[in-house]
């Protein structure tokens, strides 16, 4: 059944997009607030990579097509908003990335001895990996018969959901840091932060997992003729 087939999403659908839409996008602009209130170059680090988690937490929302604004969309136009949302948040938080180094050359910034930074590092190296991987999930026909489209697709789905919870852990974690404490960051503020990411992330991956586990039924279950 092709998309155009199908009927308006239910009041349920509606209301859970637009509240999951919500519990992302209200964290990023607390933070945004913060950053600007105690504005300096490395506000910028805050700013780029704030935003770029959440466009590829969007993105992901966006391919499942639970995002209510992409309902009417065919699967194939869905990954490429959803390839476009990842390269604009990688690029960001890319970004982010270099101000911080280079504000620690400036100012002797500890920031890299931070578990939240090393958190970051490693995160964003992962999160480029997985990028590349999922230029080949997305050309299966590159490696088939050879390799099992099923495969590369559980793999990249996979390492797809571990990396969004990867990059909410590494902006959570950066609420817990002194130059949070220093910008204002508020108790209340950072708890209602932390809860919300964490109940929008959830909401986001739900599907993708439910998603992964069936594809993994039909990997480990009897070889299918179906390309």
């Amino acid at each position: 059944m092709t998309n155009e087939n199908k009927g308006p999403p239910s009041a349920i659908t509606f209301g859970f997009s637009i509240l999951t839409h919500f519990l992302l996008v209200a964290p990023m602009i607390y933070i945004l607030v913060i950053s600007f209130g105690n504005y300096s170059c490395f506000s910028w680090h805050v700013i780029c990579s704030t935003v770029g988690v959440v466009l590829m937490t969007e993105a992901v929302f966006c391919i499942s097509g639970e995002a209510y604004i992409v309902w009417k969309l065919p699967g194939s136009n869905r990954v490429t908003i959803h390839w476009i949302l990842n390269t604009i948040g990688l690029i960001l938080i890319l970004i982010g990335l270099i101000l911080a180094i280079v504000n620690k050359f400036d100012y002797n910034s500890l920031y890299f001895a931070t578990s939240h930074s090393q958190l970051g590092l490693v995160t964003i190296i992962l999160a480029f990996l997985v990028a590349a991987f999922g230029i080949l999930a997305n050309n299966t026909v590159w490696v088939y018969p050879y390799v099992r489209p099923v495969l590369i697709k559980v793999i990249h789905d996979f390492s797809g959901i571990i990396i969004i919870i990867l990059l909410l852990a590494s902006l959570i974690t950066g609420l817990y840091t002194y130059w949070w404490y220093i910008s204002g960051g508020t108790t209340t503020g950072t708890g209602l932060t932390f809860a919300s990411l964490c109940v929008g992330g959830f909401f986001v991956l739900f599907k993708p997992i439910l998603g992964t586990i069936s594809k993994c039924r039909v990997l480990f279950g009897p070889p299918s003729n179906d390309s």
